[in-house]
């Protein structure tokens, strides 16, 4: 009887235990592709470079020496055997270093996000079109042009190298016809007209993120993603409307550059046309993550009327995002992602200090262009 008795309560409290159980199997077959992973990632992260070291950068004398601080880092490896002498130099050791790692943590990717896998591929054929529409503007040889070109992407190297042998624009756009980008194919009317590049160059960007968009929206697995892809995409169009009404241009003067997706405020393009400053926008923002930041730096937006602050403002809070996201979602494709856009964001500050020091500036404004987050 007493046993009976045990055995009903065991049964029972099993059937209380049971939704829990199912509930904590499935949060570890998520879980459990992820963990070597992520341990990688935290170990990559570790080695990223700290906030004082990129200040010893902007204090030093000239490009050599910081390459120097770069043998006491883990670009150390792939600076043997090179000559770092300008910032171009050392722009493409940084190119390459990262797609290296971009390949790496592509290959660990679990095989259920794919389309991850995809956009990190794609986002490499994006900077290759970049510097091949920039190349042929500019007239350099093919052989400059395709020694730029970072073999890691989703697009065919022949037709890459083909494009880089186009002697103008008006001859290149066409050949982006049959491609994921052939909407530049359709673009060759415009450029002839005014000859402007920013809408060209601006638009692999917006296909990729308008695609991923979908996706991130979508499907349950990537749904961790949207807070951090929004606030990229919302940036993004920030600044070009931002840009815009410094211009005084119209809303139907830009409507088409904006990236679909994100979720900005409707007020914000909605009485675009109504208000005459930049000021009169950002009442618009309020309750988004960029009205707080933007609003701090106000004051020196009114002062200088250059809306450099405010685009780092768009920038850091963006990034902030995607580090806050991969923190509350440790396990995952999260901080994965996050780890990459920081990654980038390093690479983006010492090829801007480089540069700057090459120019000649002095230190308090070289840190004007280094992003925190």
């Amino acid at each position: 009887m007493e046993n009976r008795f045990f055995l009903v309560l065991l049964l029972v409290v099993l059937g209380f235990l049971l939704p829990y159980l199912i509930f904590l199997m499935r949060n570890l077959r998520n879980i459990l592709p992820y963990l070597y992973v992520i341990a990688r990632i935290r170990a990559k992260e570790a080695r990223l470079l700290k906030p004082e070291t990129l200040d010893e950068m902007v204090n030093t004398g000239s490009v050599a020496e910081i390459a120097s601080i770069l043998e006491n880092s883990e670009y150390a490896f792939a600076i043997q055997g090179l000559v770092l002498d300008s910032s171009e130099s050392i722009e493409d050791l940084l190119t390459r270093q990262t797609a290296d790692i971009y390949s790496e943590i592509a290959k660990m990717l679990p095989g259920k996000v794919e389309k991850v896998f995809s956009f990190l591929l794609q986002q490499w054929d994006v900077r290759n079109l970049k510097t091949i529409i920039r190349g042929v503007r500019k007239g350099l040889p093919a052989e400059d042009i395709i020694a730029k070109i970072v073999p890691f992407g989703e697009m065919d190297s022949e037709i890459l190298k083909k494009m880089a042998e186009a002697t103008s624009v008006e001859e290149l756009l066409p050949l982006f016809e049959g491609t994921r980008y052939g909407q530049l194919s359709t673009m060759l009317p415009a450029f002839e007209q005014d000859r402007n590049l920013l809408p060209i160059e601006s638009l692999p960007d917006r296909i990729l993120l308008e695609e991923m968009w979908k996706h991130v929206s979508s499907d349950r697995e990537l749904l961790i993603l949207r807070p951090s892809f929004a606030a990229r995409i919302d940036a993004l169009n920030l600044k070009i409307i931002f840009r815009a009404k410094g211009d005084h241009l119209l809303l139907s003067d830009i409507e088409k550059y904006l990236i679909s997706g994100g979720e900005l405020p409707e007020s914000v393009l909605s009485v675009f046309d109504e208000v005459d400053e930049v000021v009169a926008l950002l009442a618009e923002l309020e309750g988004t993550v960029f009205y707080k930041p933007l609003m701090e730096v106000l004051p020196e937006y009114e002062k200088n009327g250059s809306l450099f602050q405010l685009e780092k403002v768009l920038d850091e809070t963006a990034l902030l995002v995607g580090k806050e996201t991969s923190v509350t979602q440790p396990y995952g494709i999260a901080p994965i992602l996050g780890y990459l856009s920081l990654k980038d964001t390093e690479v983006r500050n010492i090829r801007a200090i480089s540069r700057a020091k090459e120019a000649g500036m002095a230190p308090e404004k070289i840190r004007e262009f280094v992003l925190s987050v």
